[in-house]
């Protein structure tokens, strides 16, 4: 905007006006302009036009010239003699050879008295000086300033807010680090782009410790809460307006959005005509009954500070929904929500009623605080019990066993029952305790209480999935098959019977089985709160047999579900970033689990999203060769199973395992981590996760899986299994066009980190068969693929375009000891002995000439 107001100045127009919102930033644009045009020499002012200046003739140009004479046309004359000096040649104002050489920057031209207007015209319109104008939208200027750019004497500019891109990017360099996506999107919708508001709020909740950096993303958690300065600018705004409309104000800074003939009931109906006309409130009528949101969100923050008042009136609001009698959940939440901060007696049947409608939103953590106060409030077993399950599904497996084991010892009868159940449930997901979830199950569920055994049969399913089994599958679909009556056992056999599919390849059973929870979930409050991790799910199966697009519509509906809940951030975060590490996307993928990281540690999550997390992230920063990255990834994760079964999930940690070891040089060990998962895989008969393990192991050079990977193809769905195939038949055979075509098989179905390190591998091949223009061409490809993949530094990429003059197992060896291992802890590494170690070591110095443990890690780092 500068440069295009300076460019405005080379024209016979002379100058610019610039036209927006409070605090959008013209004056700092003006400011730029005025510093910026014309040569070093030129006479500069800067003039501003104020409320207070308005009544006296000339007030703005005091500062210009103080001597003036009865006559207005001459005072002018004189002002604007003041103002150009020397800079014009002759009475008349004609221009000098040096050009413009005047400079005038006018603010708050809106706020201009009638003869400083008149004078701004006359430098405008005889060409005596650059003139830049600001002027405030919505608001009346004198004639004259309004005949400048009506007469096309100046361009007029409207200067837009700050959008989304540009709100993160002004963040980050203020706090000089990245900004969480959420944080910045909450940022920009609080202050809608506006520069000067977004200055004071970023000031005030860094300031106040609301935004903090954690995982090196800075995070924005809680609720702004206003400085003077921001809040006398907002105060400014309504300060003038009719009591009656800061009354729809008010009430809408308590529960926005608000049905129209609800706020009408409890305020002035005229009064919100009023305040739309005034543009302090938006009426959005494409809903029916329409809806009403106040104009700008931190008018609302300034209305709330007067806390007797608000108490009062969020009571009448209460009581107006209530006699409404809306069944939505959302306005059942409101109430509760209200009633808890008003003048009202609290109700414990109306929070506990609220809390599971929070619960059927998939807002856990407005649940858990609901029931917080449903318990203080006089709820008793119902609501800890509430509060526990809200906890559970948070996984914060601790902290809901601390209510849970509390409950168990001093309840009986069927209500105990339902304590183990949910104790169970939290013992096999959130603790990874599968063996204390079988014992509560074993020894709190009466074998007579058919109710509480369908659900425990729905739960042993579920510890056989976190332990691994696939017979998880076939228990899952034959409690479905009895069309379970209860929505909970119904939801957890689907979710338990979608991961097992995954687990198996078996993608084509996957949507209608999904589908039917979904369905469930939109009609059943008890089981709606499920509907995000069969998401969740159904992402890591589709990724698994690498259908990457079904991946990604799976996780848009994360999005969707979670766009609106700021605790769950983390989830879309999470898997946002494995969609982009699936694809190779590593400067993506990184951001966005480092985003989930913050969220998750924010939040206290529990430790397997965080594994999830943290896994992912080391593993993309194996991917672009960060070895230290990736190792310190891999130690903060969370490994405290209570049963060594209890490691469904593991398998994602031992890949991110194996790339840190491929990025440290030491393929082999990445290998045979590989290889002994994928056996293990084999007895589970979790056919995907197997071709996955073999076809990283692949990528590492392995040779061995060709024979495995054939006969899975015919076992697991999808494109993954067929191309990890090819690509080790290919490798196997020593055949560059096949690993071409495997390239390409896995560049069709997006995984590029494959794609290039089968194409890498390819260009080995070809050099060693002396195919100079096959490997040129091979190498063009794994090139391009790599710089898709924004900094891939795989080990074959490495070989591809790094040649070596030691062998595989001698470069193994001295990546290892230039990391400071002993040849004893590298041979530990390496499953060898020392002897073996040093003699490798022997044959690499005899190969280069090299004297010396660092001669050979010199020359290592030098090719």
């Amino acid at each position: 905007m500068i440069a295009e107001a300076a460019r405005a100045t080379k024209g016979r127009a002379g100058g610019i006006v610039l036209s927006g919102s409070a605090g959008v930033g013209k004056t700092r644009v003006a400011r730029e302009a005025v510093a910026g045009c014309g040569p070093r020499t030129a006479r500069r002012h800067w003039v501003v036009g104020t409320a207070s200046a308005r009544s006296v003739p000339l007030g703005a140009f005091a500062d210009v010239a103080s001597d003036f004479g009865p006559d207005p046309l001459r005072r002018v004359r004189e002002v604007i003699d003041g103002l150009i000096g020397d800079a014009r040649d002759g009475a008349r104002g004609e221009r000098s050879d040096g050009g413009n050489e005047v400079i005038v920057g006018v603010d708050d031209a809106h706020l201009l008295d009638d003869l400083s207007a008149f004078t701004v015209h006359q430098l405008v319109t005889r060409h005596l000086a650059t003139v830049i104008l600001t002027i405030r939208s919505g608001e009346t200027p004198p004639d004259a300033i309004t005949a400048i750019w009506k007469e096309q004497h100046l361009e007029r500019l409207e200067l837009q807010p700050l959008s989304l891109a540009e709100i993160t990017g002004l963040v980050e360099h203020v706090v000089d680090g990245r900004v969480d996506s959420f944080s910045a999107q909450r940022l920009w919708q609080y202050t809608q782009g506006n520069a000067l508001y977004l200055r004071h709020l970023l000031d005030n909740e860094v300031s106040a410790g609301r935004m903090t950096k954690r995982s090196e993303v800075w995070l924005w958690d809680g609720e702004p809460e206003l400085s003077p300065t921001l809040a006398d600018l907002l105060e400014a705004r309504i300060s003038q307006v009719p009591r009656s409309v800061r009354d729809v104000l008010d009430a809408l800074a308590v529960a926005e959005p608000m049905e129209t003939h609800v706020l009408e009931a409890i305020t002035d109906p005229d009064a919100v005509a009023e305040a739309e006309a005034l543009g302090l409130i938006s009426v959005d009528p494409r809903v029916q009954p329409a809806s009403v949101r106040l104009a700008h969100p931190l008018l609302g923050e300034v209305r709330r500070r007067g806390s007797l008042q608000m108490r009062r009136l969020r009571g009448r609001i209460v009581t107006e929904l209530a006699r409404v009698g809306s069944t939505d959940p959302r306005d059942l939440v409101r109430r509760a929500a209200l009633t808890m901060e008003s003048d009202l007696a609290p109700d414990p049947d109306l929070v506990l009623a609220a809390t599971l409608a929070a619960m059927q939103l998939g807002d856990l953590r407005l649940a858990e605080t609901l029931a917080g106060r449903a318990v203080a409030a006089g709820g008793g077993q119902p609501a800890k019990i509430i509060q526990a399950m809200a906890i559970t599904w948070q996984e914060r497996g601790a902290d809901a066993e601390v209510i849970l084991s509390e409950l168990a010892a001093e309840t009986c009868g069927p209500t105990r029952a339902q304590i183990a159940i949910l104790r169970a449930m939290n013992f096999a997901l959130s603790l990874g305790d599968a063996a204390s979830a079988e014992r509560e199950l074993d020894e709190a569920i009466p074998a007579d209480d058919e109710a509480a055994q369908a659900v425990a049969s729905a739960l042993r399913a579920l510890i056989d999935l976190v332990r691994g089994h696939s017979r998880a599958v076939d228990r899952a679909s034959t409690i479905l098959a009895s069309t379970p009556a209860n929505d909970i056992v119904h939801m957890l056999s689907i979710w338990v019977l979608v991961t097992g599919l995954g687990d198996l390849g078996r993608i084509d059973e996957i949507e209608s089985a999904a589908d039917a929870g979904y369905r469930l979930a939109e009609a059943s409050a008890e089981a709606s709160h499920l509907r995000l991790p069969l998401a969740a799910v159904q992402v890591i199966a589709y990724r698994l047999a690498g259908a990457l697009t079904s991946s990604d519509a799976m996780i848009a509906r994360i999005g969707r579900d979670t766009i609106d809940v700021p605790f769950q951030q983390g989830w879309h975060s999470l898997f946002a970033g494995l969609s982009a590490m699936s694809r190779g996307e590593l400067h993506a993928a990184q951001r966005s689990l480092q985003e989930a990281i913050a969220h998750l540690e924010n939040d206290g999550g529990g430790p397997m999203m965080k594994a999830f997390a943290r896994s992912w992230l080391a593993a993309v920063t194996g991917m672009a060769g960060r070895a230290v990255d990736a190792r310190r990834e891999l130690s903060a994760i969370e490994r405290s199973p209570q049963d060594v079964e209890a490691g469904a999930w593991d398998l994602e940690r031992v890949i991110a395992e194996a790339w840190a070891c491929a990025a440290e040089g030491a393929t082999s060990q990445a290998i045979s981590i590989l290889r002994d998962a994928a056996a293990g895989e084999s007895e589970r008969g979790r056919a995907a996760w197997e071709v996955l393990l073999l076809q990283t192991a692949t990528q590492f050079g392995d040779h061995t899986t060709v024979v495995r990977l054939a006969e899975l193809t015919d076992r697991v769905q999808g494109p993954r299994a067929p191309a990890a195939a090819a690509h080790a038949a290919a490798l196997a055979a020593g055949d560059g066009d096949a690993l071409v075509d495997a390239s390409r098989r896995y560049e069709a179905f997006g995984d590029r980190i494959a794609a290039a390190d089968a194409a890498a591998q390819a260009v080995v091949t070809y050099q060693n068969a002396g195919l100079r223009g096959a490997a040129l061409s091979a190498s063009g490809t794994a090139q391009r693929l790599a710089a898709e993949c924004h900094g891939a530094q795989t080990p074959a990429l490495l070989a591809a375009t790094t040649p070596q003059p030691f062998t595989a197992r001698q470069s193994e060896i001295i990546s290892l000891a230039a990391q400071g291992l002993s040849n004893k802890e590298v041979a530990d590494r390496l499953t060898m002995s020392t002897r073996s170690v040093e003699g490798h070591l022997f044959r690499a110095s005899q190969r280069v000439g090299a004297n010396s443990r660092e001669q050979l890690i010199s020359i290592l780092r030098g090719f």
